[in-house]
């Protein structure tokens, strides 16, 4: 009423047009969702629910829009449903399915009605659609199984509801996924596939993508279902494949791609010949969707113009992500955290292969997937199937005077390179020329920048082959010559060059190695030319350049007068960058790149070792400073990497100065006394990434410089056990492996260790009696937990046994296990030590380890074995096992732990008794007892 008098003429519009509503009724659903998702919290601080007559009363009016004949209130009521029936929040509990039981009941009636494409049914469809993508798993069995055949009622050809066929095929896929498929569809699954096969002939794109999408679903998840299908499958995948809407041919594309990943396991021969039939006609169609199509061409000589006018937009740049450092199968600063840029393929905006293709943006496109599918195919087929079908393309493309035909056919050439490297070889003669002219004339005036781009990628993926041929002396000059083109195209300004150029040269770092000792100087300076004028991605990559060539060209890097060249200017970058943004994400790169030149440079990098000390814990300051004032939680791990980045390079500074650390933390005026106050702050970090490279910091402290933790030993050792914990992996792992270097130096002193071993054997016990019990214990399935755990245990017995022998009978089995996987020669030998001693403390053990002690003693056994392993492992276990002799002698090397080991299975036979051994060797392989019978003596 007061609405009609302060605007009675609205009112009485939106009484003759009810279609005005509409709009408010949408507002009125979209605030209702925000309401029930994120309620108030009450004063009990729990969140505000709906119950009693208010929740019944929501219930029904979201069911009754569902009928409403407007699709937009039908749309945001099913999605306030689907958003609070299934949500594992439960943050509205009588919303939830599981106090709402008749919701699913309801919506299956309504779709069983006899008129197909009704409002109601559309509603129902819609909700149901939606409940599935958000929470497939809510749904029980018996309520898929009853929904099951509703939606394969809806896929009828004859039924001419695109929306309902649709979205039946994108719920159906997603009961494909679930890992228990629902039984009501494994039943139907012959009349799903004829659905899907009637389907492929729909007129409308919308459904053909998502029959396309539902059979790739099948294909990765579901092979076995459609292996005798496979050909009718994938003659329709070739038609979409060759289809002018680039929509329809992505998805249908998806499908090679998915079946040149799949697993030997699943892919039986009959399907790989299938397939093989159809890349003669395949391959065409493939390189055909690799070139940019029209409106993209557009767009990207839009872009070619503001480069050459200089207006590139660097605010534009990729995220930029810190690799951190882990401990990791032993591998001292291996990566453990994946990273989003990280692709070996190169076709998903992959900064290290080359592959930029920014002028796709992060977009997945028809071009990507048809060159990653062709890498694909050419992985499992080889050269034999894809050249013949390929090569007279490429011949035709490469010579094309289109530049946009001409740059698929480049393209399609390094896709190949893994898959028909040793085939090509004949040809990269005539080839490698050619892209290296197309790479050199990029700055050409009337050339396309990006055939010169994908000729550098190109040029990247046959790096190893260029490197043989300067090995061989085929063409000794190969790499001077290349080192010459790309050093120019460095110096270029056009941005999208320079991230090609650097991703590329990177490449052949890699694979040259040392070999580029003799052109680091011209290297160099070209480099910190580069650095003057380049910005955004390209100063990204430039500074990962800088850290790949100190990873790969080792100690040539700091020969002589090269780091004056190189470092001072990195520095001068570093301090311009931080005194404006402490957390600039570009200092990332930057700070990995000094941290692998400190390890590569040792001693060399002292004139710089201060600096970039002082500068790293300054921005440790600066960002704990920055998110300490922020007042709120952190929500976004990644606001902490430049602490994480930081931290990793003080620990490249450790392993670079190694024991003249102790002397470098003294010259510190502003840091000195601050050092370890700051690295305990950082193990008792929220952030986990923080706390993982802070444990990383702590076991090269103890390896390289241990009496730098003295003055904190008792605090630091107390947050290293806290976070021994697999709940949060990472950062478990590298604990573990601190802990480990920890004991090595407290060998001869167990006192400091007194304190916290008990709470320590707590924390590793049940890290290896999950190991032992199998995959999916408690931190079993942890790549590197286990062989750190077992190392870092036998370390502790080395201190004293008297820590770990009590409980030895409960983890034996794991120990053992965790001991075989154990790669660092070092760790490896001070487990194996530790473990003998420990069984002298305590020789009852193997009678309580397991059921039957014979099965302790083999898993002793075949620990051991790991010792005379070949470094060449074949395929299959059984091979070296009962297969031809091949195992060695125990490594010379380790002659005395040869000794203490043959005496221990000496006294261990003893103790057993003649019945316990007589059945562990009647178990063993034949192998392994000659192995005993010729090393052990037994």
């Amino acid at each position: 009423d007061s609405w009609r008098q302060q605007d009675p003429n609205t009112v009485a519009r939106m009484q003759q047009d009810l279609n005005l509503w509409i709009p408010f009724g949408q507002m009125a659903g979209l605030v209702l969702k925000n309401a029930l998702i994120r309620p108030p919290i009450g004063a009990d601080g729990r969140y505000m629910a709906l119950e009693g007559q208010h929740a019944e009363l929501v219930k029904e009016t979201l069911l009754f829009a569902l009928t409403c004949q407007q699709a937009a209130l039908r749309a945001v009521a099913s999605s306030v449903i689907a958003v609070t029936s299934v949500s594992l929040q439960h943050i509205q509990p009588a919303m939830h399915l599981r106090e709402w039981p008749q919701l699913v009941p309801i919506l299956v009636q309504r779709l069983e009605a006899v008129n197909d494409g009704t409002v109601v049914q559309q509603g129902s469809l819609d909700t149901i659609q939606k409940m599935m993508e958000d929470g497939p798993t809510q749904l029980d069995q018996e309520e898929l199984d009853n929904l099951v055949p509703c939606l394969l009622r809806f896929l009828n050809p004859a039924n001419n509801n695109e929306t309902a066929k649709v979205h039946s095929l994108q719920t159906l896929a997603t009961c494909v996924a679930l890992v228990s498929m629902p039984g009501s569809l494994v039943l139907q699954f012959s009349s799903y596939l004829a659905s899907l096969s009637a389907l492929a002939a729909d007129p409308s794109i919308k459904v053909r993508k998502w029959v396309c999408r539902s059979i790739v679903a099948l294909l990765e998840i579901r092979t076995e279902y459609i292996q005798e299908h496979l050909d009718s499958i994938a003659r329709f995948m070739l038609e979409c494949t060759a289809n002018t809407n680039t929509d329809l041919a992505l998805e249908a594309t998806e499908f090679w791609l998915t079946f040149g990943s799949l697993s030997d396991e699943v892919v039986t021969a009959a399907m790989v010949d299938t397939i093989r039939v159809m890349l003669p006609q395949l391959i065409p169609f493939l390189l055909r969707n690799m070139i940019y199509q029209e409106d993209q061409r557009v767009e990207i000589l839009a872009r070619n113009d503001m480069d050459m006018l200089g207006d590139a937009n660097d605010d534009a740049m990729k995220p930029v992500f810190h690799r951190s450092r882990g401990h990791q199968q032993q591998q001292t600063g291996a990566s453990i955290n994946g990273d989003p840029d990280d692709d070996e393929d190169g076709y998903q905006q992959d900064d290290e292969n080359g592959f930029d293709d920014d002028d796709d943006g992060n977009e997945w496109t028809l071009r990507k997937c048809s060159a990653a599918s062709l890498d694909s195919l050419a992985n499992v087929y080889g050269a034999e199937s894809i050249l013949p079908a390929l090569l007279p393309e490429l011949e035709k493309g490469l010579a094309s005077t289109d530049p946009w035909i001409q740059e698929a056919s480049i393209l399609a050439l390094g896709a190949i390179a893994e898959g028909c490297a040793e085939e090509m070889g004949e040809h990269m003669t005539q080839l490698h020329p050619f892209l290296l002219n197309h790479l050199n004339n990029v700055q050409a005036p009337a050339s396309l920048p990006q055939v010169g781009c994908i000729a550098a990628w190109t040029l990247g993926r046959y790096a190893q082959w260029a490197v043989e041929q300067v090995q061989s002396g085929n063409q000794g000059h190969l790499l001077a010559q290349m080192t010459e083109v790309f050093l120019r195209t460095l110096l270029c300004k056009n941005g999208r060059v320079q991230v090609a150029s650097c991703s590329a040269f990177g490449r052949i770092v890699e694979a040259a190695g040392d070999l580029m000792a003799p052109y680091l100087e011209h290297v160099y300076r070209t480099m910190t030319s580069a650095l003057s004028f380049y910005s955004g991605r390209s100063l990204v990559l430039l500074f990962e350049l800088f850290g790949n060539i100190a990873d790969c060209c080792g100690p040539a890097i700091a020969e002589g007068e090269l780091p004056t060249l190189y470092v001072p200017p990195i520095i001068e970058v570093w301090n311009k960058l931080a005194t404006v943004d402490p957390a600039h994400r570009t200092l990332l790169p930057l700070m990995e790149a000094i941290a692998s030149i400190s390890m590569t440079s040792g001693m060399n990098f002292q004139p710089y070792a201060l600096e970039c000390f002082d500068n790293a814990m300054g921005i440790i300051e600066a960002v704990q400073l920055i998110l300490a004032t922020s007042g709120e939680t952190i929500d976004n791990e990644e606001e902490a990497d430049p602490i994480v980045c930081a931290v990793d390079l003080l620990d490249g500074l450790v392993e670079g100065t190694v024991e003249n650390f102790p002397a470098l933390l003294a010259s510190s005026s502003r840091y000195e006394q601050h050092f370890l106050p700051v690295l305990h702050s950082l193990c008792k970090h929220d952030v986990s990434g923080v706390r993982m490279s802070a444990f990383a910091l702590i076991g090269d402290l103890a390896q390289k410089c241990p009496s730098t933790l003295d003055p904190a030993f008792p605090q630091l050792i107390q947050e290293v056990v806290q976070n021994i914990d697999p709940i949060q992996p990472t950062v478990c792992t590298n604990a573990v492996w601190a802990m480990g270097e920890i004991c090595v130096r407290c060998e001869g002193n167990p006192k400091p260790l007194e304190p916290f071993a008990a709470q320590l054997m707590q924390q590793l016990v049940g890290i290896l009696v999950g190991n032992g019990i199998g995959s999916g214990s408690r931190g079993s399935d942890i790549p590197g937990l286990a062989e750190n755990a077992a190392a870092c245990v036998g370390r502790l017995g080395n201190v004293d046994p008297g820590f770990v022998a009590n409980d030895l009978s409960r983890f034996l089995m794991g120990w053992c296990d965790g001991l075989a996987k154990i790669s660092d020669p070092t760790e490896r030998r001070d487990g194996f030590s530790g473990f003998i001693k420990v069984l002298y403390k305590n020789p009852q053990a193997i009678q309580h380890a397991a059921v039957n002690p014979a099965d302790a003693v083999a898993s002793i056994l075949f620990a051991i074995i790991t010792w005379h392993m070949p470094e060449e492992l074949p395929d299959r276990s059984s091979a070296i096992l009962s297969g031809e002799y091949s195992f060695h002698p125990f490594p010379s090397s380790e002659a005395e732990l040869g000794a203490s080991i043959q005496g221990m299975i000496q006294n261990l036979k003893a103790f057993v008794g003649e019945e316990c051994w007589y059945s562990v060797q009647k178990g063993l392989p034949v192998n392994v007892r000659r192995l005993l019978r010729e090393n052990y003596q037994l």
